[in-house]
């Protein structure tokens, strides 16, 4: 056990010893800060030989919850140390889709090739991720073509994604968190010491309009996990931006005559940058950090939607992944990763310079990485009413490039759990 540990709701700290304990028995509802339909939270002074609570009532608890905002808990919040990752983004740039993509594709490889195991910290906690999983990838009618829009519904700015705490008078609505349980596996260099290595991932997502301006309120500070995180994952649609709209539809007319290629873009083009722009301004508001001091933080430009974009960089095998596999170990091919990032920096500095300086002059370090959820170009469908607009048919789903960004925030804050191509070569 921690001898502190981290609310990742409220992001207070607490003596590991002050946890709170659910209360089991039904007779036991109503909770000061969550509301009368909610079970009492308790700091007991009887426990099982095994060590679980006895609630007032002599059941057996088995569930925690924080002692500052009383919302649950899993065990290894207790256990590991916390490593926050942020995914932010303007609204219908892909968040919802990337977020899917990348933890079902963290699940199939990081145990098979980074020896790194991956899984729910508490399965009830990430419901909805599940749901977008199942939605994209095991999808009973997966042969059929199925609009973007109801594969995976939008994050909305209320509702199951947040929870609501009631201080007194005082209502604040937290968001909540994706959390998993990474640790390294019997194969990985880093297994003897697997203590330090370990962590429980904290993974934030909002919807778009959480991130635009003049949204920052502080009964709903939802956004503030910003602060805390070590990573953060900005989410670029160039299918949202006017000037690569223009350069997409000429492409790839000129390429194969598909001038229809407009149902694939973005329904509102949007200032992308503002989003950034803000999202800096509240993290320098919260931790009172100059202006003229730089985020140490790993910012990783995910550039959304690549099976649309990609002929505009010149590059072969962009959907290959940047890393390679020896005597069963994978390692990031830094060569490639670095490669790639220069040309996608120079296609958005040559469209959205904007976008480049927004990053480049608050973040130590910047990294520009290519990824699509899908891999692969939508296919258009009309609608009931006539509309043309996306579609896929879940069993062809391949994504390409989800899970670097990920990679990279890992070299990036927990040096040894993911290793190089060159380091892995000479093991």
């Amino acid at each position: 056990m921690l001898a502190k540990s981290c609310c990742p709701y409220c992001w207070e700290e607490f003596d590991t010893a002050d946890v709170l304990w659910v209360s089991a028995h039904e007779s036991l509802l109503g909770d000061p800060l969550l509301g009368p339909d909610k079970p009492l939270r308790f700091l007991p002074s009887v426990f099982t030989l095994s060590g679980e609570a006895v609630d007032l009532m002599g059941m057996v608890c088995r569930y925690l919850a924080c002692p500052h905002c009383h919302l649950g808990l899993p065990r290894a919040a207790l256990e590991m140390a916390p490593l926050y990752f942020s995914v932010l983004g303007t609204p219908a740039s892909g968040k919802s889709f990337y977020l899917a993509a990348l933890t079902w594709q963290l699940r199939r490889l990081l145990p098979a090739q980074f020896a790194l195991d991956f899984a729910d910290a508490e399965p009830a906690l990430n419901l909805a991720l599940a749901e977008y999983e199942q939605n994209l990838f095991l999808h009973p009618q997966g042969d059929r073509f199925i609009p973007l829009a109801n594969l995976i519904r939008k994050t909305e700015t209320v509702g199951a994604m947040y929870e609501s705490v009631n201080y007194g008078e005082h209502s604040v609505r937290y968001s909540k968190p994706f959390l998993f349980v990474l640790r390294p596996n019997p194969r990985h260099p880093a297994y003897k010491r697997a203590d330090e290595v370990q962590r429980m991932l904290c993974l934030y997502d909002n919807a778009g309009e959480h991130f635009l301006p003049g949204q920052d309120d502080p009964q709903a500070p939802v956004t503030w996990h910003l602060a805390r995180s070590q990573v953060w994952i900005y989410v670029f649609d160039m299918t949202a931006d006017p000037r690569f709209r223009t350069e997409l539809l000429k492409l790839y007319q000129r390429q194969n005559g598909q001038v229809g290629i407009d149902y694939v873009f973005s329904p509102r083009p949007e200032r992308q940058d503002l989003v950034l722009a803000e999202a800096v301004a509240r993290v320098r508001r919260l931790t009172q950090l100059p202006s003229t001091q730089m985020f140490d933080k790993l910012l990783v430009v995910a550039a959304s939607k690549a099976d649309v974009w990609y002929p505009l960089i010149r590059e072969d095998r962009l959907n290959e992944e940047p890393w390679g596999v020896v005597r069963g170990l994978a390692g990031l091919d830094s060569d490639r990763i670095v490669r790639r990032s220069q040309l996608l920096e120079q296609l958005l500095q040559q469209h959205c310079p904007e976008v480049v300086g927004a990053a480049r002059s608050n973040f130590t370090r910047v990294v520009f990485v290519p990824v699509s959820a899908l891999g692969r170009l939508p296919h258009p469908v009309r609608t009931g009413d006539g509309r043309i607009v996306p579609a896929v048919q879940p069993r062809s789903v391949q994504p390409w490039g989800v899970v670097v960004p990920f990679l990279l925030g890992l070299m990036h804050t927990l040096p040894g759990a993911v290793l190089s191509l060159r380091r892995v070569e000479k093991l």
